[in-house]
């Protein structure tokens, strides 16, 4: 958006000529109707505790009984070491 002045000359600069740039205090945007955003002072790149609530906790899992593991595994193999040695009889 280019305003014009009360002299009537418009605000935009020729090519090169020098631009004066300044910071603008946050009370003389709010006063001209500006948004601004509060930054917050101290804190360096992403926080992912402010990025908002997580999933769900999972339940914890039962722990497996390792003992009855390896009874089942040894029954297993007993079961197809029995199955090999009988012949199948149809």
């Amino acid at each position: 958006m280019v305003s014009k002045s009360p002299a009537g000359k418009s605000d935009v600069k020729e090519a090169g000529e020098s631009v004066e740039l300044s910071l603008e205090q946050t009370a003389s945007q709010k006063l001209r109707g500006l948004t601004v955003r509060a930054k917050k002072i101290g804190t360096l790149g992403y926080n992912p505790y402010d990025a908002g609530p997580t999933a769900a906790p999972r339940e914890a899992k039962k722990p497996t009984d390792l003992r009855k593991l390896s009874e089942w595994i040894r029954l297993r193999r007993q079961v197809e070491a029995a199955k090999k040695r009988e012949p199948e009889d149809k």
